[in-house]
């Protein structure tokens, strides 16, 4: 294992590389998790009320305790979406006349709300009103029309301030976790494929050549190398798990074991793509080049940037024909709660991603001729 351990102390030695597996990622990833939902600004509500009844100034007062509230007169909906669009307001709601009276009846309709999409700013807003919405909901279905009974169970209703927090600061726990494993991930695909390129420069100072003219068969040059490469990726998910973990905070899933072990398989993935990458390309330069072209549009296809289910459906299609795709489901899933189980579909398309790779990655039998 002369290989092995000399191929592992050059690439700890050397100190951009170095900087790229354990230094950049953690301190890339730990200024971007604190941007995340860093705005702690009170979050501006706008209310067009045309009910004007009693209840739909309970839910303003409810709101007004907790953002801060403007009641809006004379809006009509294109100005509404400016405002929403230039962030005079973050979230605009609006109540049309009868919608007390529906409610009562059991009608349950849907208020019309107006926020920037996936807006992290808004997500409080949102919660908090899907929770008062539907214990009102239910208070008028008990009440069986009675707007009497319907208005005094409303006035000893308590609103689930700290079940409605706690699924709130959950959520963007999550969002938080999400984000920053995609943007890990993504790291990952790079540096591998950087540090990888140690079988181009073996090439190009002769040293390949030289070692499989000594008693060292290309098999084992090749696992050598390869049993290098997913040591210093386990080596990277390791350092920046603990980093995650124990520095940062970043929920990582009902067991941090089930994330880790997601992570491991991520770097059989980075690997074989690096060697594929490495072994095919013809020079240093021209790898990290094909594998920076190749890691942002997987990354961007996959979901690193953003969960699967916000992309469009082209997207999504296109997506599947990746391995990022199938991780950051894994990923998806874990982070709701779900089992390593729940996730063996998944990591099963991964490796065979992975097996692909290294096909490409070591088929080339050329590369040995003089």
């Amino acid at each position: 294992m002369t290989i092995l351990a000399n191929n592992i102390k050059r690439i700890l030695k050397n100190k951009v590389q170095f900087l790229l597996i354990l230094v950049l990622p953690a301190l890339f990833l730990i200024p971007l998790s604190l941007n995340i939902n860093a705005d702690k600004r009170p979050v501006k509500i706008g209310i067009l009320d045309l009910d004007k009844t009693a209840y739909t100034t309970m839910l303003a007062d409810n709101l007004a305790a907790r953002a801060s509230v403007v009641e809006l007169k004379d809006y009509g909906q294109s100005k509404i979406q400016a405002d929403v669009i230039n962030s005079v307001y973050d979230y605009i709601l609006v109540l049309d006349k009868g919608y007390t009276s529906s409610l009562i009846q059991g009608s349950a309709p849907e208020p019309k709300a107006y926020y920037l999409q996936d807006s992290l700013t808004t997500l409080p807003v949102q919660k908090y009103l899907e929770g008062y919405l539907s214990s009102s909901q239910r208070i008028a279905s008990a009440a069986a029309g009675d707007e009497g009974k319907f208005y005094q169970a409303m006035r000893q209703y308590i609103s689930p301030a700290i079940g409605l927090d706690y699924q709130v600061i959950a959520e963007i726990d999550r969002h938080k976790s999400y984000t920053t494993l995609g943007m890990f991930l993504m790291f990952m695909l790079f540096t591998t494929v950087v540090y990888t390129t140690l079988i181009l420069t073996d090439k190009e100072n002769k040293t390949f050549y030289r070692t499989i003219a000594a008693p060292v068969s290309l098999k084992s040059y090749m696992f050598q190398n390869i049993l290098g490469f997913l040591l210093i990726s386990v080596l990277q998910v390791t350092v920046i798990f603990i980093v995650l973990r124990l520095f940062m905070g970043i929920y990582l899933g009902d067991s941090v074991l089930n994330m880790y072990l997601l992570f491991l398989v991520v770097s059989l993935v980075c690997v074989s793509f690096g060697v594929a990458i490495s072994s095919t390309a013809k020079s240093v330069i021209q790898a990290a080049f094909v594998g920076l072209f190749l890691t942002f549009p997987m990354s961007f296809l996959g979901g690193c940037w953003w969960e699967n289910d916000m992309s469009t459906k082209a997207i999504q299609s296109i997506g599947k024909f990746t391995p990022v795709y199938w991780i950051m489901e894994g990923v998806n899933k874990l982070l709701d709660h779900q089992s390593f189980a729940d996730i063996s579909g998944d990591v099963f398309i991964v490796l065979i991603f992975v097996l692909v790779f290294f096909f490409f990655g070591t088929w080339r039998r050329e590369d040995i001729a003089a």
